[in-house]
């Protein structure tokens, strides 16, 4: 049995809206109940929480990510491009959490350190494009770019709200996007309003994914083709108010179960990355690596 003595906590100062300092030696004291050493280190950018990642994975038994979707992600890839192997745990305190509500990790935050304390964990898949690892999305189409959109300021002030106050923007701009994607071997090529790289039970907060298995090699992809508006438009809002089984036997909608995606950007569209923009013409991603990561 593995002796796990020693935390890191990497925290976003502007998480919890801008209050989670506040609550720092509280979380440090209750967590010394049970470790050993517990340290914490501020990241004020989120590049920042890589190199702290990169700089003490092997250095914890335990990296502890305060913060959001988007610290998660950096930290994740500093601790997989080390090589080194430490459990992440999470206090979900960024504006979705959907790795740790997938989890099953409360917001409430005495319940959460309780989660580190149990030490229950579970094995994670993580894809990887070549060059970085994303921990369990990659999108674009209709209304994600209200995900990169919603600023730092506003998602301090208002929340989850603040995605919604940015799509309310996005609402008429229902583009389509030419894209080709081959998965597994299959090839599809056309416009779509929507396209979805899922390993979470959640996205943007919302619970798509209910039958998620996390840890089985294979990641979820969903297509939502341009037809006419009312279909494309319809099934958009199918998978946002009842999830991704709703849309199984939509004509206009592709679901499965991948190990591995090539896409091809023909417009130059940003996407975002486990909520983050980013832009490219051609990726391949497959599940690459596997994470040890505390659940409820």
């Amino acid at each position: 049995m593995i002796n796990y003595s020693s935390v890191l906590i990497i925290y976003n100062p502007n998480a919890m809206r801008g209050r989670v300092e506040d609550y720092m030696p509280r979380i440090k004291q209750r967590l010394s109940l049970r470790y050993a050493t517990v340290e914490a280190m501020s990241s004020p950018e989120i590049d920042g929480a890589e190199a702290i990642a990169t700089r003490y994975a092997s250095k914890y038994d335990i990296l502890v990510v305060c913060g959001g979707d988007g610290t998660l992600h950096r930290v994740i890839n500093g601790v997989l491009k080390t090589g080194a192997n430490p459990v992440i745990g999470l206090l979900p305190f960024g504006t979705c959490n959907d790795v740790a509500h997938t989890l099953g990790l409360p917001h409430d935050i005495d319940k959460a350190v309780d989660a580190i304390l149990r030490l229950n964990t579970t094995e994670y898949d993580i894809m990887y494009d070549g060059n970085e690892y994303i921990a369990y999305s990659l999108a674009t189409g209709y209304l994600t770019k209200s995900t990169y959109t919603a600023t730092n300021k506003s998602k301090k002030r208002f929340g989850r709200l603040a995605y919604f106050f940015s799509a309310i923007k996005c609402l008429f701009k229902f583009d389509s996007l030419p894209i080709t994607v081959v998965y597994d071997g299959e090839r599809v090529h056309g416009k779509f309003v929507y396209f979805m790289i899922l390993n979470s039970q959640y996205a943007g907060g919302f619970h798509l994914n209910k039958e998620d298995d996390v840890n089985n090699g294979k990641v979820r992809l969903v297509l939502i083709k341009k037809t006419n508006a009312f279909a494309s438009f319809f099934a958009f809002v199918k998978l946002f108010m009842f999830g991704i089984k709703s849309l199984l036997k939509s004509k206009c909608v592709i679901v499965k179960d991948v190990k591995r995606v090539e896409i091809e950007n023909h417009a130059n569209a940003p996407f975002t990355q486990d909520g983050e923009k980013i832009k490219f013409l051609k990726k391949q991603i497959a599940v690459k690596a596997k994470l040890t990561m505390i659940k409820k």
